[in-house]
């Protein structure tokens, strides 16, 4: 999913009510009341409403950040009312950091989510592979313009007719044009170089490059096991019966969708990987791409009115579940949303609800800069 993405109702009538209150130039009351929130709202018959477990300000928020909080909760609370089993949210502004879990980890009395529960985020899982791609481009191992058959023989039976004009800067942009074969991603490609490269498993070396240096406990990719037992379960409807869609396999492959996380671990990440801690600059300016691109090299970007710059992240949709997260280019602003999504039936589209997430997280940053963060 790309830059542009807008939808739903939610998201209009946020953008509205942002917008008319950033026409005083004062910051607006928050309309919720502190503290935990239930609703009066009936859920859908087949779908209980969980929960709402409450927040955790910290530091005392300033009136921007409690617009931003506002915007957020409202969101999270019609998820819930249509039958949305969870949503996670971390929001991140300088010194500030807001944290919310509302809902359940899985339905049929489950226990209610914490702020820390991982979660499948689905195609941000494509940043992180290409972060390790691009260390092996720093130790000369890999080179861009190089055919990615120069690495992984054999593999030209996935490719397309041409497999040498197939290159590791294509697939990590996706622009190779022709879909490979054996319904193979991009990404599960670029999985495969890390792992003959590396000689382990995907996950390790995600460990490694990643997970270990900045002490991310909640990530783990999904084939490994076992899986953690707070993980919050997604489900979709499936011949009109509500079914479980927490381990189904990863259309893309593991190294395309794989990754289970925490918001807060995300959000470390991008902050990690925006602020150079990951990879040296000239591999980090390779991965924002050009501002004429749609895409970088496992970065999405999306216009930062603050700055009138860019916020850099990427999306994920998977069966059950969505996320969202965008950084500012210093990653001093960040916000990451995570769900499990109402039960749906299952689709090769992708999700409206994902839309409308990648659309909210873009107008909540933009409208919460009119005031100065701490």
């Amino acid at each position: 999913m790309h830059r542009g993405s807008r939808g739903g109702i939610v998201t209009a009538t946020l953008v509205c009510g942002l917008f008319l209150a950033g026409c005083t130039g004062e910051p607006q009351p928050n309309p919720l009341p502190p503290g935990p929130v239930t609703s009066s709202t009936p859920a859908p018959p087949t779908v209980p409403v969980p929960p709402f477990t409450g927040t955790s300000p910290a530091p005392p928020p300033t009136p921007a950040f409690r617009e931003l909080q506002a915007t957020l909760e409202l969101f999270s609370r019609e998820m819930l009312q249509n039958g949305a089993p969870a949503v996670l949210i971390e929001a991140r502004a300088g010194q500030q950091v807001w944290r919310h879990a509302a809902g359940v980890r899985s339905l049929g009395g489950g226990a209610p989510v914490q702020a820390d529960d991982p979660i499948r985020v689905g195609g941000l899982t494509r940043t992180m592979v290409a972060v390790s791609v691009l260390k092996l481009v720093e130790e000369g191992r890999v080179a861009l313009e190089d055919s990615i058959a120069k690495y992984l023989p054999g593999i030209d039976v996935l490719l397309p007719p041409e497999p040498e004009s197939v290159t590791v800067r294509q697939l990590l942009g996706h622009t190779a044009g022709t879909p490979l074969a054996s319904g193979l991603s991009d990404y599960a490609v670029l999985g495969f170089l890390v792992e003959r490269l590396r000689g382990a498993p995907l996950g390790a070396v995600l460990r490694m490059d990643i997970l270990d240096p900045l002490d991310l406990h909640s990530t783990i990719v999904l084939d490994e096991s076992p899986l953690p037992d707070a993980l919050v379960h997604g489900y979709a409807v499936v011949r009109g019966e509500t079914v479980d869609v927490t381990r189904s396999a990863q259309p893309g492959g593991p190294a395309s969708e794989g990754v289970i996380a925490s918001v807060g671990d995300i959000n470390t990440f991008y902050a990690a990987l925006l602020k150079g801690q990951l990879l040296l600059p000239q591999s980090l300016v390779e991965m924002k791409g050009s501002v004429f691109a749609d895409y970088g090299l496992g970065l999405d970007h999306w216009n930062d009115t603050c700055t009138n710059g860019f916020y850099y992240g990427h999306s994920g949709d998977v069966p059950g579940y969505g996320t969202i997260s965008i950084s500012s280019a210093d990653g001093n602003r960040q916000l990451t949303i995570s769900l499990a999504y109402p039960p749906l039936p299952l689709s090769t589209r992708p999700s409206a609800i994902a839309l409308e997430l990648t659309g909210l997280a873009q107008v909540a940053l933009n409208a919460s800069c009119r005031f100065q963060f701490r």
